[in-house]
């Protein structure tokens, strides 16, 4: 249990510390009347195998952020609603104390980096969720304290070290839980990873597993972890706001063309990460997924070096909730989309147009492999997604 003292203790920190790969790399400082301060060790820089902490910071930056915002990188690590809720409450600052909440996360965020008060060891915080997963409650432990800065706004937990007869060797997961207002969120999500294993693109391993009640939840291995002898090795990631330089808060506010070309000359192949990211957005036009935003969709460096697309990841049907647009613009349309507005879209990005129609031909095998009908969703929700869909699938089929 984390012990409250220690993290409004975090409020009075001054300076930050930032490992990158394990590496002492950086530091964020309070700088008053003026904001946050990042700049890189000189000794880190100089060093042979430097590389930046991100795209958007080259080895020579120095920035400074007005009030208590970070930088968009550092910003784009915080956890996100209830989550971020629980965690302001507990630190006892407010939300645009952005350095004292990102402390309290800081040892265990996406990627690569790690942020600590200045002059202590980064060392991995427990987890909210250990043993097995059957003898849990999960409502009962949702608005815990976690650690961890997890993506997004559905409820999930960290559960690092979990051995279960669903997780067949200890690893780093997240578990994902239906959120009020969002029932049977997690088999849908779960039915919609399956079927965008179609695609032939890198997806997100993932289970439905049970709690000691019955409740569901979708138990997500870390894509960003990888096993190196006995310990975990931290692989980078960034996604799209974090590499266009935004804030969180602009996930929705970024066109998909800007997206795509901003993740994809972060990887070692571009044309490639292209058409992955073409596929991605049509699949979810295909299914209803109206939360392909800035955030959910990312890079990811590999073990080699090599940066590509990350596994897909957050595909729900959200039409089956009564949203029926897409999270970013496609030819400047979330809605009530075209044929020649995909062509448009493709041209935007740099897809051939016969790229374009074979990978519309693939994301549409594997949207009709879902059964909506399977889902525990009935009446008009079901009915009005399944018309949509229809209506979608026949404008790309034709």
């Amino acid at each position: 249990m984390t012990d409250p003292g220690e993290l409004t203790d975090l409020r009075f920190v001054e300076a930050a510390d930032v490992y990158k790969a394990g590496s002492l790399a950086a530091s964020l400082e309070r700088v008053p009347g003026a904001g946050i301060r990042f700049s890189y060790r000189p000794d880190f820089v100089a060093s042979a195998d430097a590389t930046p902490i991100a795209s958007t910071l080259p080895l020579d930056a120095v920035e400074v952020t007005g009030g208590g915002g970070l930088p968009a990188f550092f910003a784009g690590l915080l956890p996100e609603g209830r989550r971020l809720t629980v965690l302001r409450s507990a630190v006892k600052t407010s939300l645009d104390d952005e350095l004292t909440l990102l402390l309290a996360v800081g040892a265990d965020v996406p990627g690569d980096v790690q942020v600590v008060p200045r002059g202590t060891a980064p060392v991995d915080a427990p987890s909210v969720v250990t043993g097995g997963l059957a003898e849990q409650e999960f409502s009962a432990v949702v608005d815990e304290i976690d650690r961890h800065g997890l993506p997004g706004v559905q409820d999930k937990l960290s559960a690092e070290m979990i051995s279960s007869p669903l997780a067949l060797e200890d690893g780093r997961f997240i578990l994902k839980l239906d959120p009020p207002a969002y029932p049977h969120l997690v088999r849908n999500e779960a039915v919609h990873l399956s079927a965008a294993r179609s695609l032939r693109l890198p997806v997100s391993s993932a289970t439905v597993v049970h709690d000691r009640l019955g409740a569901d939840g979708l138990l997500v291995r870390r894509f960003d972890r990888v096993r190196v002898g006995d310990g975990w090795r931290r692989l980078p990631v960034e996604d799209a706001t974090q590499a266009l330089a935004l804030p969180p808060a602009d996930k929705y506010r970024i066109d998909a063309a800007d997206a795509v070309a901003a993740l994809s000359r972060l990887c070692a192949a571009p044309v490639v990460a292209v058409r992955n990211l073409y596929l991605q957005f049509v699949f979810a036009w295909l299914t209803g997924n109206g939360d392909l935003h800035g955030k959910n969709v990312a890079v990811l460096g590999g073990p080699d070096g090599r940066t590509a697309i990350a596994p897909i990841y957050d595909v729900p049907c959200t039409l089956l909730y009564g949203d029926d647009s897409l999270a970013l613009p496609i030819a400047g349309r979330t809605t009530r989309l075209r044929r020649r507005h995909w062509a448009e879209f493709a041209d935007a990005i740099g897809l051939p147009q016969r790229a374009a129609r074979s990978a519309e031909a693939i994301a549409l095998r594997a949207a009709g492999s879902v059964e909506l009908s399977a889902l525990p969703f009935e009446g008009s929700p079901l009915k009005g997604a399944e018309r949509e869909l229809r209506f979608r699938r026949a404008e790309l089929r034709d």
